[in-house]
This record gives C-alpha cells, sequence and structure tokens, in this order.
C-alpha cells in the first residue's frame, strides 16, 4: 500500500468555544527529531495548557513507530483521536503538534476529541502531501571506464547517487525505487557490474 507523507512542515489553528488549538504539522522519520520539535513548540507556546501530539513513522498501514501523548489531557480525548485521523487518511512519516490555550469552558471529552481531531485536519488540509515512494540502498561497484555508463544507468531507473568513493575501483552507494531494483539490478549483473543491497 502507497501512502502520503507531508514535503513541508505547516501550522494552523482553529478555535473551539474561545480555545485556542495551534496544530504544527511536519515530516518525521526520527523520533528523537520530533522530541526536538516538540521542544521548540514548547518554547514557542511556553504560557499554553497543553501540548498533545501524534506520530506515525513508516506506512500508516504497519507503522514503525505510532504513538500519542494527551499531555494532561483526559485520557484518551486528543492524542488518540490526532493519530487515528493520520492513520484514516493514510499519512505516514509525520507528527503533529497540537497546542491549546484553554478559553475559560470546557469541552468534556467528546468536544476535545473533536477539537484535537479538527485542528490536525485543518493543518492536513493546508499542507502538500507527495506519496512516499520506497527505495533500496545498494553499493556498485565498476572500473573507472564504466562510472560514466553507471551514472546513465542509475538515473534511467530513477534512482541517485548518494556518495562515490575513488579507489582501485569506483565505489557508488545508489538509491533506487523499489519497484526498479530488480530490472537494474539484473541490468548491471549482465553487464558484468558488482552490486549488493545495503542494509
Amino acid at each position: 500500500m502507497s501512502y502520503q507523507t507531508p514535503c513541508l512542515p505547516v501550522v494552523a489553528e482553529t478555535e473551539e468555544k474561545k480555545s485556542r488549538f495551534i496544530c504544527w504539522l511536519g515530516p518525521v522519520t526520527d523520533k528523537a527529531a520530533f522530541l526536538c520539535q516538540l521542544d521548540t513548540v514548547r518554547a514557542r507556546y511556553p504560557d499554553a495548557s497543553h501540548h498533545c501530539t501524534a506520530l506515525v513513522i513508516g506506512n500508516p498501514a504497519n507503522p514503525e513507530i505510532m504513538q500519542f501523548d494527551d499531555d494532561g489531557e483526559p485520557g484518551g480525548s486528543a492524542g488518540r483521536p490526532m493519530m487515528e485521523l493520520l492513520l484514516k487518511q493514510g499519512v505516514g512519516n509525520v507528527g503533529a503538534i497540537v497546542t491549546r490555550y484553554f478559553g475559560g469552558t470546557k469541552l468534556g471529552v467528546g468536544g476535545l476529541m473533536r477539537a484535537y481531531r479538527g485542528s490536525v485536519g485543518a493543518a492536513l488540509q493546508n499542507a502538500k502531501l507527495e506519496p512516499h515512494v520506497p527505495t533500496i540502498e545498494a553499493k556498485v561497484v565498476c572500473d573507472f571506464a564504466g562510472e560514466s555508463r553507471l551514472r546513465f544507468l542509475v538515473s534511467q531507473y530513477r534512482g541517485e547517487c548518494a556518495d562515490v568513493i575513488y579507489v582501485d575501483q569506483v565505489q557508488m552507494a545508489v538509491s533506487l525505487p523499489q519497484d526498479q531494483w530488480q530490472a537494474f539490478h539484473e541490468k548491471l549483473v549482465g553487464e558484468g557490474v558488482s552490486v549488493q543491497k545495503v542494509g
């Protein structure tokens, strides 16, 4: 199953019974980086009532990491509906942080769920999403005369050259879309070039 991922971070603000909800939503592939972003948001809005989070790393149909935090709101009223919306919309490699400024009127659990879900929904509407393309990393070794041919083949199969080391031969780290790997591998092996997956 393919899924969507945000290209860039966005911020959206909504209001519910005078409570302000400010949602930061952006691409995330690393939990530690997301926690750093949470620190940044907390520092930006130090007087806010809550900073609730939802994180989905990997394919939302089968995430590598999936977690949420209600940050003091009633259990299940904030982070869970935020995360459930991301999963329902098929968005992965994404983090959402919703900052709440309490407006004086209690919303109740149902009202909180709607407000937090709605805040993430508003951010998703503002976000530019792109399809996630699974890739395979590989190391390719060829002689110097074959380097330009190798670079041509990598681009022909929609791949990228990540790094090149020149020793007695050319060692190139490449990244290719998963659906191009088999044909690329067969082509190189047919031409006598050494290629192996990394990781």
